[in-house]
């Protein structure tokens, strides 16, 4: 179950990352399959906020930080290829992951959900409705002689329990998690409680711990398997379909419609 990151990159199977473009389109979900993704400059701190808070201890030996002027110069370049191999960041995105870091493992809800287990779990399985391969690397994994914990760490704006649970719907994060849930049953591992470790990228770094509802989770395997289904419909019929295929009602709002109650006042012509 477990491996080096760089071959679960390497593995095959539908990922989340994938999987979730196919809630806009099956062409969506297409062109994210066979489309490098760049790395954008929220990806990369996201990636080193996940490591400060659960690999510490890797942080030195895959991060190396420019302290120094403009970058592009001669002497950047040189540093660079210096430290070829490993991620490159500034000290103010380190400093700010550190940060958050820390107020995560400060917040004793936080820290009794992340303490012990295992993190960045590679997970492969093959979904048993579906016979497709599915892959999943989770956050947080606590194994237990009865269930298993699973935990993720999202950074967000706002903590509050109604606006991150928007965030959770929109984003699908709740798909995500019934995802790696299922890898984990299938693979043999009574599936446990549920969480997600919030915390605020900017200052105080305020941190939530949410505890997934069995209704919420469900949501989240119907989704899954709506979304598995029309993978496979598509593979089967070698075709990426756009969103909106054939003329379609534009839905104007309601509130811009003219009434008649525009015209109910007199209009004095001079």
């Amino acid at each position: 179950m477990y491996e080096n990151p760089t071959s679960y990159r390497d593995s095959r199977g539908v990922n989340w990352s994938t999987l979730s473009a196919m809630r806009t389109s099956p062409a969506a979900y297409h062109y994210r399959l066979t489309t490098p993704r760049e790395s954008t400059a929220a990806m990369d701190l996201g990636r080193l906020i996940h490591s400060c808070v659960l690999e510490p201890d890797l942080v030195a030996a895959h991060y190396a930080v420019w302290e120094g002027g403009r970058r592009g110069t001669n002497e950047h370049k040189a540093w660079v290829a210096e430290n070829e191999g490993r991620e490159i960041t500034t000290a103010a995105d380190m400093d700010k992951a550190q940060a958050i870091a820390a107020a995560v493992w400060a917040h004793p809800a936080a820290r009794r959900a992340l303490h012990g287990g295992h993190v960045e779990v590679p997970l492969h399985w093959t979904d048993p409705a579906t016979r497709m391969r599915c892959r999943g690397r989770v956050d947080h994994v606590r194994y237990g002689r009865t269930e298993t914990a699973l935990t993720d760490l999202k950074t967000t704006r706002d903590i509050s329990p109604r606006a991150f649970g928007r965030n959770v719907e929109m984003f699908g994060t709740h798909g995500q998690l019934a995802l790696y849930r299922r890898g984990l049953d299938v693979l043999g591992f009574k599936p446990g409680p549920v969480k997600i470790v919030a915390v605020t990228q900017e200052p105080p770094h305020e941190v939530a711990v949410y505890v997934l509802p069995d209704e919420v989770l469900y949501a989240g395997e119907v989704l899954i398997d709506r979304l598995l289904a029309e993978v496979k419909l598509w593979r089967s019929r070698r075709r990426w379909p756009v969103r909106y295929e054939e003329e379609t009602p534009l839905m104007f709002p309601t509130w811009a419609l003219p009434n008649d109650d525009m015209f109910t006042d007199e209009i004095e012509v001079l």
